[in-house]
């Protein structure tokens, strides 16, 4: 009877010895665990002094008296770190040059007045023309042909959309799509009747003065409408208000003469 009381005791300090001994392996390998962590990180302390603090410290050390050598430091008086590391910025003497000239035919801004008149810009085009013009019924001297076949403009406004169009091909890698310049007054009449209020009044339509430019569609979007936009007006052209509102029409451009300015 008594080994059958005293049997339950002997296995509740049995389960307390096991809880005790499991207690002192924990806290053993926490020991271990830590003393590795402060052993690695010893290492790779010793590693970043030796690679970087030292080689710093070396380079920095010579130079620790360097101030003095500045000129202008008073001994005494504490120059920047940044000075005293790398010395005085070097000192530029004053020059009376003179302002370089502008090329009047290198302008940053065109207007319809000065606009670059080269050799390969449109060769039998004369800039001289007979300023007496009737809307739609320019005589041949009074126009310019274009680099598209059948497509002509006066003749300051086709100089300067050539001007134009050589920055629009250095840009792109492609000349400027016309679709449709000079309108004479029976080519007037016939979009009139096709377009009807998209249309200009036949006499009035600044295609009929030679002023005017439609670009293809695929041109008068995206990154080309953008480009024009911000370079077009450099060269006297611009999309004008009416085409931006009642009558979208992107691809209408319209030059600029001397006496809109």
């Amino acid at each position: 009877m008594r080994g059958a009381l005293h049997a339950p005791r002997s296995t509740h300090r049995s389960r307390k010895e096991r809880r005790i001994e499991r207690t002192q392996e924990i806290q053993v390998r926490t020991s271990k665990r830590r003393q590795r962590v402060l052993t690695r990180g010893g290492v790779l302390f010793g590693f970043l002094a030796a690679m970087v603090v030292y080689p710093v410290m070396g380079t920095i050390a010579p130079y620790a008296n360097a101030a003095e050598q500045i000129p202008g430091v008073v001994k005494g008086e504490s120059p920047t770190t940044a000075t005293a590391i790398l010395g005085a910025a070097p000192q530029f003497e004053s020059s009376d040059l003179p302002l370089p000239s502008v090329d009047e035919q290198a302008g940053a801004i065109l207007t319809s007045a000065d606009v670059p008149v080269a050799s390969n810009l449109l060769p039998d085009c004369d800039p001289d023309y007979d300023p007496d013009m009737s809307n739609g019924r320019l005589s041949s001297d009074q126009l310019c042909d274009l680099w598209v076949a059948g497509e002509s403009m006066r003749p300051d406004a086709a100089l300067a959309l050539a001007a134009l169009n050589e920055r629009f091909r250095a840009q792109f890698g492609t000349d400027i799509c016309i679709a449709d310049t000079y309108r004479d007054i029976y080519s007037q009449y016939a979009t009139k009747a096709s377009r009807g209020y998209l249309a200009a009044t036949p006499g009035t339509s600044m295609h009929g003065l030679g002023l005017a430019v439609d670009l293809c569609r695929s041109h008068a979007s995206g990154v080309y409408f953008s480009w024009l936009s911000i370079n077009a007006g450099n060269y006297g052209f611009m999309n004008p208000d009416w085409a931006k509102t009642s009558k979208y029409e992107p691809w209408h451009w319209e030059y600029q003469t001397q006496d809109q300015y």
